[in-house]
């Protein structure tokens, strides 16, 4: 059967309820993952026999390709579920949805590349001495991966052009507020107050606008232990920005 416009087709489905064995059989999908299904509410057997063995009718199988057909265009099972209770699925919507996942992670993957190559040619070249090559590929790595799961393709490359670390043009007003600190200014005073704008100007500058940006990157000060190491952010300071900004969730207002 030939389906124009919607997603999946079913190539001989069964004219008859089976068991849950003999659609794992038939469909390659364990039993214990069609229990799983069932217990979230994805996918339940429609009928039982009297003895209370489950039984999966041809609409059931139907919807199982549906679900694994969408697994295979990389959505979860939350999206998928979300998808199937939408109603019937746009083919070509759901493709254009994958393909710009794909894309994007295309550009990861050459933005990874990229930096990879980069870091090579400077072992290569002896920037790195030996001792420190694994250290400094780990890090460059942790780096990667960190921004990656905070900020968009487009906020990244905006990171990059600020620096290679991303947010290198916060360091200054970070140095100061560690010197305000470190000379005793208490957190209420008004010197503190002033650096402490400044360094959200700072964070602001980064973003460009983008309020998203911002608050991402205050998360990544405020959760990745890494990258308060990299931008001089000590314990002592982080407690600091803390009660200048009066307890705040984030280090903002």
């Amino acid at each position: 059967m030939r389906s124009y416009g919607k997603f999946v087709i079913v190539k001989d489905p069964p004219t008859a309820s089976l068991k849950v064995s003999a659609v794992a059989r038939r469909t390659g999908v364990s039993i214990r993952t069609l229990h799983y299904y069932e217990e979230i509410g994805l996918l339940a057997p429609s009928t039982r026999t009297t003895s209370g063995h489950r039984l999966y009718t041809p609409s059931d199988i139907q919807k199982l390709q549906q679900i694994r057909s969408l697994q295979q265009l990389g959505m979860s099972l939350s999206e998928v579920q979300s998808c199937l209770v939408e109603g019937p699925i746009d083919a070509v919507e759901l493709l254009d949805g994958h393909l710009a996942r794909v894309s994007e992670q295309r550009q990861s993957l050459e933005r990874l590349e990229a930096q990879l190559k980069k870091l090579r040619g400077e072992l290569f070249a002896g920037v790195h001495g030996d001792a420190q090559t694994t250290e400094t590929l780990l890090n460059a790595l942790e780096l990667i991966t960190m921004y990656e799961r905070y900020f968009t393709p487009e906020q990244q490359q905006r990171l990059k052009d600020h620096g290679a670390g991303g947010i290198e043009i916060v360091t200054p007003s970070i140095e100061a507020l560690d010197a305000a600190r470190q000379r005793g200014f208490p957190p209420g005073s008004d010197e503190a107050k002033r650096l402490l704008e400044r360094f959200r100007e700072a964070v602001e500058s980064v973003a460009g606008g983008d309020a998203a940006m911002t608050e991402n990157i205050y998360k990544v000060l405020h959760g990745e232990e890494k990258a308060r190491e990299d931008h001089g952010i000590s314990e002592e300071l982080f407690a600091y920005l803390g009660s200048i900004a009066g307890g705040e969730k984030h280090l903002r207002s």
